[in-house]
């Protein structure tokens, strides 16, 4: 047999990593221009009403409480759902419901959902259930790995036609519930729907396009042997979470739990697993560029060049924008950090003024408020990857009470912010607590910060 020289050897692997990281790290993006000729369309349709949830613990409740009411069809779409307290809250209670006899429809991220659940008995054991389908959205495939860094980065729990929650949040122990020390701080909207509104309809017509796409992978219950006795702890476990959250989903007073709206609008990015015109952008930034007074709550912002331009321009004719952010001492992403060390000043060339805000735990709410009346809530990032890369879906709700809640959370993470104006100056909010970072910390963003240059495009 002839041998190849090492170098030839060497050669071929060196080009099949190069050749497997393009594929996934650098696919071809749009940068197409957003125009902002053609106003958002009106929003008004009245028959829905709204909660905001910014309580871990009370996010957690509110959906074993929804799942608790289904009757006919359950619907759970999550970037990450972990094996973990939490998790194991919601699939048991899942299991409950199909138990009742409801549908339950699951589709999960693909590398997450492979990662996260590989292995987990509880996972299995509920989609053994005959009421129970799951899915995987994209999954890896070594022949397709040009598509790998295309995600589904969606999060709503649907309930039968008339209740959805749908926000920020992932199912696992850093957003729900009050089981881990350090949490991520973030946000849901709870929608009731009276009379099949806008925003439900638009939800379900979403739900059923990307549920039967081709590239989904359905899942199917690895062969258990203990399945049985699986399934009675997940009884056991969810008889125990009844006991915790006492209060009867039944007995809700939607009147009084909820706020009027005069309309609720979805937005959304393409769902196809490839390279996307940023449609979520433009539709938001129609909508954002009508205001006066604009608020951004973002966990980070990693920008190209487009969408530097549309921040400038919303900073034009006497508009004020202000964004608030992680401080990079308490940020969870690294990548994220780092890359706004490397763009600070591009940003604040943009006119807008940064609130850093430090609260004890990390920021990962997505928001934008205009005005006195329009809010919007979901799961968009202000990064290239949330534009152009991933799904995505955010609420436009006009609803003056609810924007009036939200701007007073905004003010208190400017209370506890370092602000940065556009001219450079530094001003500490009244309640911000400085934290030094180690010198190890330092030292691993100054690394991060040469990393991200070339891959920021696919962060």
């Amino acid at each position: 047999m002839k041998k190849h020289s090492p170098k030839y050897v060497i050669a071929g692997w060196g080009f099949l990593l190069l050749f497997l990281l393009s594929s996934i790290l650098a696919p071809s993006l749009y940068y197409q221009q957003v125009h902002a000729a053609v106003l958002a369309e009106p929003i008004a349709d009245c028959q829905e009403r709204v909660l905001c949830i910014d309580d871990n613990e009370q996010a957690l409740e509110w959906r074993l409480r929804m799942i608790d009411l289904a009757q006919e069809e359950l619907v759970l779409v999550t970037f990450s759902l972990r094996n973990d307290h939490s998790g194991l809250d919601v699939m048991s209670a899942l299991f409950d419901a199909a138990e009742r006899g409801v549908t339950v429809k699951i589709l999960i991220d693909g590398i997450l959902g492979t990662l996260e659940l590989s292995g987990s008995q509880y996972f299995s054991a509920l989609i053994a259930h005959p009421n129970v389908q799951a899915k995987l959205y994209n999954p890896i495939n070594i022949l397709k790995l040009r598509k790998a860094n295309y995600r589904m980065h969606d999060k709503y729990l649907i309930v039968d036609h008339n209740i959805y929650i749908l926000g920020g949040r992932n199912t696992n122990d850093m957003f729900l519930g009050s089981y881990v020390d350090k949490y991520n701080i973030d946000r849901d909207i709870l929608v009731y729907s009276q009379a099949n509104g806008q925003s439900m309809a638009q939800l379900k017509d979403y739900f059923d396009r990307i549920w039967k796409l081709p590239c989904n992978e359905e899942l199917f219950a690895a062969d258990i042997s203990q399945v049985s006795d699986i399934q009675a702890d997940m009884v056991k476990r969810y008889r125990q979470i009844k006991d915790k959250y006492a209060e009867p989903a039944q007995k809700i007073d939607w009147e009084t739990e909820t706020l009027e709206t005069k309309g609720i609008t979805l937005l959304a990015n393409p769902i196809e697993p490839e390279r996307k015109k940023p449609e979520l952008l433009k539709k938001m930034y129609r909508i954002i560029q009508q205001g006066e007074s604009i608020i951004i709550e973002t966990p980070y912002i990693i920008c190209d060049n487009n969408m530097y331009e549309k921040l400038g321009l919303l900073n034009e004719d006497g508009k004020k924008l202000q964004i608030i952010i992680n401080a990079v001492e308490g940020g969870a992403n690294p990548f994220g950090c780092a890359d706004y060390l490397n763009q600070k000043e591009n940003i604040q060339r943009t006119g807008s003024d940064i609130f850093e805000a430090l609260y004890g735990q990390s920021l990962h709410r997505k928001t934008g408020l205009v005005d006195d009346s329009i809010s919007i809530v979901g799961s968009y990032n202000w990064d290239i990857r949330s534009t152009y890369l991933d799904t995505g879906l955010m609420l436009v709700i006009n609803s003056p009470e609810l924007n009036a809640q939200l701007r007073t959370s905004s003010l208190d993470l400017m209370r506890k912010s370092r602000h940065i104006a556009p001219d450079g100056t530094v001003t500490l909010g009244a309640e911000f607590v400085s934290i030094e970072l180690s010198f190890g910390k330092r030292l691993f963003y100054n690394i991060l910060r040469i990393i991200v240059i070339p891959i920021r495009k696919s962060l």
